[in-house]
């Protein structure tokens, strides 16, 4: 019996993303056909994605939203025989300039969820897998749980994936009003929460299994440390139901140094000279004709926000910006921190911070980078270290959630190591560590050059993590 997977989420690359859940989501969309799945993907219509895509307008309903009626268009993308793609529009809630960060936000998942829910229970016709993303969508497992007709083939798993425990769609009481589930479940049991009501609970309760986006992080989110607030309730579920960590991939058909089109010079594991030219070019612009080109390139390439570690650099700048090295800042984030990394630029000639994100210049910081620092506080799954191994560049992270899993680091046996990790979140360690890697990179670069063959040979593709995903669906 061929059973169709259902995906809702609230991005997925390439029609809208934002972060990394817009890359597990948009993968699992592009590969689980080649495991002969039938997928439909549900999205909210945002204005850009449906100006961006040739969606056709397909049917409309209407349906109670709190104490009055809503009206949401579906509108789909037929992307391939076994591919297609539903937008649920709303002028009210989606045709907007940016993705999330409204003040209504959960009111617009709230209806983007019961949308989708009436759609599938009036007209999907195949037997289907659900899999839901994060809190905008997990209120959609409690529908299905509590509405469902038992005259109507029952899906045959739901499962919930967190993406970032951090975000679970919290907001006062008074909205349960526009959930329309029946009163007890305003309760601690179920979707309160401090007073609040909190939607990714729904995901979490009323789905059959639940992911997460690295094995560690599935251990780490049953800790007070990492459970924010909700480690008493997923300890309660494990025994219950399987929480699944699966590292998720990178598109290694857009990740290669060796086809990559941002590149001017393209590399190889077994031929590095490209990543040479890269990296002095790099220099060259960004860091002015007389840069020493034997110090190495050491590269941040996230969001600048708390989560991602930053403020260790700001608790010692001195120490940090005065190593043999040449350091480069990408990416954007909180004002704060945007600021204070820009104002260091001027006391540290071999600094540099720019606040943006530019896709062709990130994959040339990769390219030319020796390292890559990623100091997170936590980090579900990460994928800028990923990236960084495909193109040479040896990952000196944290070691929690994905960083512990897809960064080796055997201080016994360093030749098999592919990175650097420490353990406590301070400004000490994270010194430390890459004083440690330095020291490889200037008095011994046969080990050097080993971890970089060790990395750039791993593979982080999403076939890999695809398969994983088949088999939970399958058990």
């Amino acid at each position: 019996m061929n059973v169709e997977v259902v995906l809702v989420a609230s991005e997925a690359y390439p029609f809208a993303k934002s972060g990394g859940l817009g890359d597990v989501v948009g993968a699992l969309f592009k590969y689980l056909p080649r495991f002969g799945f039938q997928v439909k993907l549900f999205l909210p219509g945002y204005a850009r994605m449906l100006q961006d895509f040739p969606f056709a307008r397909q049917r409309t309903l209407e349906f109670p939203f709190g104490e009055t009626m809503a009206r949401a268009e579906f509108l789909e993308y037929k992307v391939s025989d076994s591919q297609s793609l539903f937008a649920v529009a709303c002028e009210r809630f989606f045709e907007r300039e940016r993705m999330y960060g409204y003040p209504d936000d959960l009111e617009r998942f709230i209806f983007f969820s019961r949308a989708v829910f009436e759609y599938l229970v009036r007209w999907q016709e195949e037997v289907f897998l659900l899999h839901c993303h994060d809190w905008q969508s997990a209120l959609l497992c409690a529908y299905l749980e509590r509405y469902w007709p038992q005259y109507r083939p029952r899906a045959t798993k739901v499962l919930f994936t967190i993406h970032n425990l951090a975000y679970q769609g919290i907001g006062r009481g008074e909205l349960f009003r526009l959930v329309n589930l029946p009163s007890h479940f305003f309760t601690h049991e179920y979707l309160e929460f401090y007073g609040n009501l909190n939607l990714m609970k729904a995901g979490l309760l009323f789905s059959h299994v639940i992911t997460t986006v690295s094995p560690t992080y599935a251990r780490e989110i049953c800790s007070p440390e990492f459970g924010e607030g909700l480690d008493g309730l997923l300890r309660a579920l494990s025994h219950r139901k399987k929480i699944v960590g699966i590292v998720n991939g990178i598109d290694t058909e857009i990740f290669h140094p060796g086809l990559d089109p941002f590149l001017e010079e393209h590399y190889g594991r077994e031929n590095l000279e490209g990543k040479r030219k890269n990296k002095l070019r790099f220099l060259e612009k960004h860091f002015g004709l007389r840069a020493e080109t034997t110090l190495p390139v050491i590269a941040f390439i996230s969001r600048f926000v708390e989560q991602k570690g930053i403020r260790l650099f700001l608790e010692r700048p001195e120490e940090f910006f005065s190593l043999p090295a040449y350091w480069f800042f990408l990416g954007m984030g909180e004002a704060f921190y945007e600021r204070a990394l820009k104002d260091l630029e001027q006391y540290y000639p071999r600094l540099r911070v720019m606040v943006m994100f530019d896709e062709g210049l990130a994959h040339l910081a990769y390219a030319a980078s020796d390292f890559l620092v990623l100091p997170s506080l936590f980090e579900p799954c990460g994928i800028s270290q990923m990236i960084a191994m495909c193109y040479g560049a040896l990952p000196i992270v944290r070691g929690v959630g994905g960083l512990r899993d897809t960064v080796v680091d055997y201080p016994f046996n360093p030749r098999l190591s592919t990175g650097f990790q420490f353990g406590e979140f301070s400004a000490s360690e994270l010194l430390r560590t890459i004083r440690r890697a330095l020291h490889v990179y200037f008095e011994d670069q046969d080990l050097f050059r080993t971890m970089v063959a060790n990395a750039m040979a791993s593979d982080f593709s999403w076939e890999q993590a695809i398969k994983r995903y088949v088999e939970v669906y399958r058990e």
